[in-house]
């Protein structure tokens, strides 16, 4: 479990211009869109109040943890269903893939 310190800062609050650049939304689109004026965009990627920063994660599509803290893992997931010869076959992870790469002699 992940908590903040009280000046820690939020992953948004370091990252929120280039999240938003990433969507192609301008500071002063955020900003109203989140009911708030343009020259407040500091202090609203700045808080730590969590129903501002539910409101956030809404309208970015950010699951709220990474928000705050970052998506931790820095590689893609990997799950899905892949049918070799007819047989569906499950994928839930990077390692399963592998191995299902390596049996199939694809690599």
């Amino acid at each position: 479990m992940h908590v903040l310190s009280k000046d820690q800062k939020t992953y948004i609050e370091e990252h929120a211009v280039e999240i938003l650049n990433e969507r192609g939304i301008s500071k002063a689109q955020f900003a109203k869109a989140m009911g708030a004026i343009p020259q407040n965009f500091n202090k609203l990627v700045g808080t730590k109040n969590v129903v501002t920063l539910t409101h956030i994660a809404e309208y970015l599509d950010i699951p709220l943890h990474v928000l705050l803290f970052g998506d931790e893992k820095n590689e893609p997931e990997v799950h899905g269903v892949l049918y070799i010869n007819e047989k569906a076959v499950i994928v839930s992870n990077k390692e399963e893939l592998g191995k299902l790469v390596k049996e199939l002699s694809i690599v």
